[in-house]
């Protein structure tokens, strides 16, 4: 099954808030985003970094 890839901080803080992840990418410096069962979601740079950042302020 493929997923367009979340494009907005939003989408990616729906998939934490319902028990995904951020976790460092397979590539150095690259993160990557997993949903609650570990499957990898698609997601942009941009987006990973903007939830990541909104969630370290919370």
């Amino acid at each position: 099954m493929r997923r367009d890839p979340l494009t907005k901080k939003s989408q990616v803080a729906t998939v934490l808030k319902d028990g995904g992840r951020i976790v460092p990418g397979v590539r150095e410096g690259l993160l990557q985003l997993l949903d609650h069962a570990g499957q990898e979601v698609p997601a942009w740079q941009t987006a990973l970094r903007a939830a990541q950042g909104a969630r370290s302020k919370a």
